[in-house]
């Protein structure tokens, strides 16, 4: 037999009783249809309503049911025992739940309760701070649900408090034991690094006067004795500067010193000095970097050498016969950066498989007798490690024991003033040089017409300097000199209109004439003449032809210019697209012939979801705004873009919103952005599965 039935609580019976008659309202109103009796009904809604009663007292959260009509709240009698209250001492109202709140939570739990009830976010849960009787602040987290009318709007929630004073009080203690260890740890790194450099000023001293006595008259014991000594305070000195850095580095005040530098030539000196080593123990010692590879980088060349300088002097230390080789190439590249990847080829001892995550621990070798054999201060790998993620890359090993390694790490560096200055090998992407080599800047916020233009006019011969808005492009003016520029007309901020009319004030009080040509996608009556007013001297339609551009920029050439394109072509129009074969969204012929070759078409696939939505975003936000400027700038650098690849109903459609939002129709506006969506995800849908092989 089952156990009776608990009795209720006396204190609530006056409460079930209440429920019961709201109840027996609701079912009056309703006119319920049932066979038992409305007595019956009620009795066996009163029961469950004992049982919820019950429930509700023997949880150890406390229950809450607002009304958020009348604004009363039923909190259980847990409810409001967790405070220190008697269930009599408090309202059943919603103030009394703002009274308890701290007055710091009060703004944040009222902000996500209002988000909740008015669907700004899914669900309600929150942590605040609730004034006990005593005066203390317990930690509660409240979590609840609403019920909702037919058109959304919430009449009813009923949620939970639990308390969770002793997990904050935790975390609280968790969180000064952490700041503790770390104030310790980095007193620690201070300290090293200041004994390090304290020590460091002596052992310059004893290695000085050590060579200085080895110049010197000494009989065959003597220089014995001293070269000893220098060897021994060499190695010494080595140690002082591992542990130097990598305290910097663990104290937070290792910097990266960036500038221009010539890669070739970090490289080629840094094998250079560590030839004599590989051939003192008959070891080949080669290095190859990619003709990928720009010249001049911008970065902190002097860490760079401190890492090839540690990984290649590793690879001759451990390495018996054979050799170590070095390679650079282009692991990914935007306008702005490029990302390089190294590796350190060698025929050594190799490195067994569980130990290739952990060489780069501080104080750890591959083996225990490792330091015995090979010396060292299990630093090495440590320091290059963190001075690598300081360069924002990576670092890792593949290696085999007996068969050799392989170390390999990347780095970010900045471009220098073009995408590349040395050339390309013919074999694979011949250069065809001008008869006079200009220096252009290109000013244009678009990247694919950045990688377009620059490519273009980098093939011909010419040198190029890209500058990505009006401001740039006036910096850049000011500090270099060139033969011409070519300048985007629509750009955020200062367009290219206001930095041309910049550009000739400057010129009126120092002289001299630079060339402008004006890009845009605009190609309406009017626009040339409005370019030329402006000061500009040519006028170029996009999408860009290689024909038309060098015609443009080569006619301001100093020397002979070269010859005039086999075509002329009305600059004032654009190149009309052919139609797309077989409704394809793009022409994969036309799309070749404006990229030019296979690495760019690659890389203009990569970058066209990512640049693409991000004018449709700032489409749809102008429209979104009622803004019919911004609507209209983004459309446009989505039309430019656009012409690149050859995809002419995409091209339609971004210049009739241009249109719409030109003339202010945010209505047709809005149709065309969602045809211009559509066209432009079957455009990215196609180019992924395009192979741009010629």
């Amino acid at each position: 037999m089952s156990a009776p039935a608990e009795p209720a609580a006396p204190d609530s019976v006056p409460e079930l009783k209440q429920r019961i008659q709201e109840l027996q309202a609701m079912l009056h109103s309703c006119k319920l249809s049932r066979v038992a009796s409305n007595d019956e009904a009620v009795n066996e809604l009163a029961a469950s309503e004992e049982r919820f009663a019950l429930a509700v007292r023997g949880t150890n959260d406390g229950i809450w049911d607002w009304d958020i009509r009348t604004n009363e709240v039923f909190f259980s009698p847990r409810w409001k025992s967790m405070v220190g209250f008697a269930e009599d001492e408090l309202e059943n109202t919603f103030s009394t739940f703002e009274q308890l709140l701290h007055p710091d939570d009060h703004h944040r739990v009222l902000a996500v309760l209002n988000d909740y009830l008015s669907g700004k976010i899914p669900r309600y849960a929150v942590e605040f701070r609730f004034r006990h009787k005593d005066g203390s602040w317990r930690w509660i987290l409240a979590r609840g649900r609403a019920l909702r009318d037919e058109n959304g709007k919430p009449y009813r929630m009923a949620g939970s408090h639990t308390d969770v004073t002793e997990r904050k009080h935790d975390e609280e203690e968790l969180r000064h034991a952490r700041q503790a260890a770390e104030a310790a740890n980095s007193a620690k790194s201070v300290f090293l690094a200041n004994m390090s450099h304290e020590i460091r000023t002596p052992m310059n001293g004893i290695i000085g006067m050590g060579e200085l006595l080895l110049g010197t008259k000494l009989d065959d014991t003597q220089r014995q004795y001293l070269e000893m000594l220098k060897q021994s305070a060499d190695s010494l000195l080595e140690l002082l500067n591992d542990v130097l850095d990598f305290s910097k580095i663990e104290a937070g005040k290792m910097e990266l010193d960036s500038h221009e530098f010539d890669l070739n030539a970090i490289v080629t000196d840094t094998v250079r000095a560590m030839s004599v080593r590989a051939y003192q123990k008959r070891l080949v010692l080669l290095h190859h970097i990619s003709p990928e590879v720009p010249a001049r980088l911008i970065g902190d060349d002097g860490r760079l050498r401190q890492i090839l300088i540690n990984l290649i002097g590793n690879a001759i230390k451990f390495t018996h016969k054979g050799g170590v080789t070095i390679e650079v190439g282009v692991e990914s590249e935007t306008a702005d950066l490029i990302i390089l990847h190294f590796k350190i080829n060698d025929t050594g001892i190799g490195i067994a498989g569980d130990m290739h995550e952990r060489i780069f621990e501080a104080f750890t070798q591959a083996e225990a007798s490792t330091t015995r054999r090979y010396g060292g201060t299990g630093l090495g790998l440590a320091i290059c490690r963190d001075l690598v993620e300081l360069m924002h890359g990576r670092i890792w090993v593949e290696s085999q024991p007996e068969v050799g390694s392989t170390f390999h790490f990347t780095i970010a560096c900045g471009r220098t003033s073009g995408i590349s200055i040395k050339p390309k090998t013919p074999r694979t992407d011949p250069v065809v040089t001008a008869h006079a080599s200009m220096k252009v800047l290109v000013v244009e916020d678009g990247h694919v017409n950045q990688l377009v233009s620059a490519r273009m006019l980098e093939k011909r011969g010419h040198i190029v300097t890209l500058a990505s808005s009006g401001e740039e492009a006036i910096d850049f003016f000011n500090s270099n000199q060139f033969d011409a520029i070519l300048m985007d007309v629509q750009m955020p901020g200062m367009n290219g209109l206001e930095a041309t009319a910049r550009i000739r004030q400057i010129e009126q009080t120092q002289g001299g004439h630079v060339p402008v040509v004006a890009m845009t996608a605009n190609a309406m009556k009017g626009d040339r003449e409005l370019c030329i007013a402006a000061g500009m001297d040519d006028y170029l339609a996009k999408p860009l032809r290689s024909a038309e551009l060098f015609r443009a920029v080569e006619q301001f050439s100093r020397k002979a210019p070269l010859p005039p394109p086999a075509r002329e072509l009305n600059v004032a129009e654009p190149l009309p697209a052919p139609p797309p074969k077989d409704s394809a969204p793009f022409d994969a012929a036309a799309f070749r012939d404006s990229a030019g070759d296979e690495k760019l078409m690659r890389k203009l696939i990569a970058i066209f979801p990512e640049d693409s939505q991000k004018y449709l975003r700032k489409a749809e936000k102008a429209l979104a705004a009622g803004k019919a400027q911004p609507l209209y700038e983004a459309a446009h650098s989505l039309k430019g873009m656009l012409g690149v690849y050859a995809a002419p109903r995409a091209f339609k459609l971004a210049s009739e919103l241009c249109e719409y939002a030109h003339a202010g129709d945010l209505k047709g506006a809005q149709l065309m952005y969602e045809q211009l969506k559509r066209e432009s995800a079957l455009l990215a849908e196609a180019l992924v599965g395009f192979d741009p092989v010629i």
